[in-house]
């Protein structure tokens, strides 16, 4: 009698446990978009503000560059880490990320597709310059969860990034 209420309560804390657990889990993957999408905006903010002059030296200095849109890598996000394998914006960007990953990342940005994209004078007070972006299926079901950063300019020439981060389905 006693060793069948200990495995009832057993139960009934397995009952309870598991599925917080499962939570608790797929909480912590979300801080895997957080944090990269963090990195990338201060990787678009070294780029804007690097000076690039042309050979010669009356050259012309440019600064307020932007790295082109990229399609999210890896392009179907699944409950199973995959390789990030950087192209595009995220070569311009230098930004790599060292382990597999859960999400899938993209950039949409006013840079022009195949290039780096300079503006002689900056940008001012531009909105949307990027909007940077995560997206994850942690379980599988084909429900996406989407986390997203928008980037302006503002009028001294730098960016900043929205105040928090637009997130839908945070844990489908």
């Amino acid at each position: 009698m006693e060793l069948m209420v200990v495995v009832a309560i057993l139960g009934v804390l397995a009952a309870i446990a598991i599925p917080s657990f499962v939570g608790y889990m797929r909480r912590a993957r979300t801080s895997e978009a957080v944090t990269n999408l963090q990195t990338m905006f201060g990787a678009a903010s070294a780029l804007f503000v690097w000076e690039r002059a042309q050979r010669g030296v009356t050259a012309t200095v440019v600064t307020a560059c932007v790295a082109e849109p990229t399609s999210i890598i890896p392009a179907v996000p699944t409950r199973d880490k995959q390789p990030f394998v950087p192209a595009g914006g995220f070569l311009q960007l230098a930004f790599r990320s060292p382990d597999l990953v859960y999400y899938g990342y993209g950039i949409t940005s006013i840079g022009t597709p195949g290039q780096l994209t300079c503006f002689a004078g900056g940008l001012g007070s531009t909105t949307d310059v990027y909007t940077f972006f995560a997206n994850g299926d942690l379980d599988g079901d084909g429900i996406l969860s989407t986390f997203e950063l928008a980037v302006s300019s503002s009028e001294a020439n730098q960016l900043y990034h929205s105040r928090g981060f637009y997130i839908v389905d945070e844990l489908e």
